[in-house]
Order: structure tokens, then C-alpha cells, then sequence
């Protein structure tokens, strides 16, 4: 089954998000909750977690892109 990884909402007010950095690579196992990527807005950062276990299959969004909430970043397999 495809899961998507979406941006969630963390900022209240906050429409994009910086995607900092991905915490795990394309093929990389991840386990539901796992920390999988850093994000930030001006005042605060937080870990995007894995929405299930499985296998990353894609990334839709590169480090350093403005992203906005609810936008899928990322695919797991799982």
C-alpha cells in the first residue's frame, strides 16, 4: 500500500513551511513515527514523522523548498 507523507500543520497561521532537511534517503526503512525530515518556519522547527512503516519510495519536495501545509512531500511503501 502507497502512504503519502504530507506537510502537516504545526504553526498556527503558518501556510508554508521550509523543508530543511530529509532525515532518510529514497529505499530507507522507516517505521511509523520515525522522524523522517527537519521543516521550520520563522519561529519554530519541528521532525516530520513517518505516517507508516515501510519503504521511501519518493520524495516530491527538495531541501530548501517552501512547502505548504497539507502538500505531499514524500511516498512511502508499505
Amino acid at each position: 500500500m502507497k502512504y503519502e507523507i504530507i506537510m502537516p500543520e504545526f504553526a498556527e497561521g503558518a501556510e508554508e513551511i521550509n523543508l530543511r532537511q530529509w532525515l532518510v534517503g529514497v529505499g530507507d526503512t522507516v517505521k511509523k513515527g520515525d522522524n523522517i525530515a527537519e521543516a521550520a518556519t520563522d519561529k519554530i522547527s519541528i521532525y516530520v514523522e513517518s505516517p507508516a512503516d515501510g519503504k521511501i519510495t519518493s520524495f516530491l519536495a527538495e531541501e530548501g523548498d517552501r512547502i505548504l501545509v497539507g502538500q505531499i512531500i514524500g511516498e512511502i511503501e508499505g
